[in-house]
């Protein structure tokens, strides 16, 4: 009966040993695993933040170049008007002579 009783005890004793090593065994597995996610996680981000900055530059070149567009085709408007407005300019004082001129003579 002690043969028994001790053979008992020593299951009991291998398979809470058996449980704890299982235990350790998952909690190990479960850190590889949340380890290995927040890599994947963090890869991911830097990537998403790379593009994203990469698109940002691109856009900012864009709306350099239009800016530059816009303001080339403006300062060829301000000049096209500065022209139109002598040209009047002159033949409005010409008109202005030639009636001044006309009731003179």
């Amino acid at each position: 009966m002690k043969d028994i009783i001790n053979q008992i005890i020593q299951i009991d004793s291998l398979a809470d040993e058996n449980k704890k090593k299982n235990s350790e065994a998952l909690a190990n597995r479960k850190k590889d695993y949340v380890d290995k996610l927040s890599t994947y996680k963090n890869d991911k981000i830097s990537i998403a933040k790379k593009n994203a900055e990469s698109v940002t530059k691109s856009i900012q070149a864009d709306l350099t170049k239009q800016e530059e567009n816009n303001n080339k085709k403006i300062k060829n408007l301000a000049i096209e008007m500065e022209e139109r407005y002598i040209k009047i300019e002159k033949d409005a004082i010409q008109k202005v002579f030639n009636k001044l001129f006309v009731l003179e003579g």
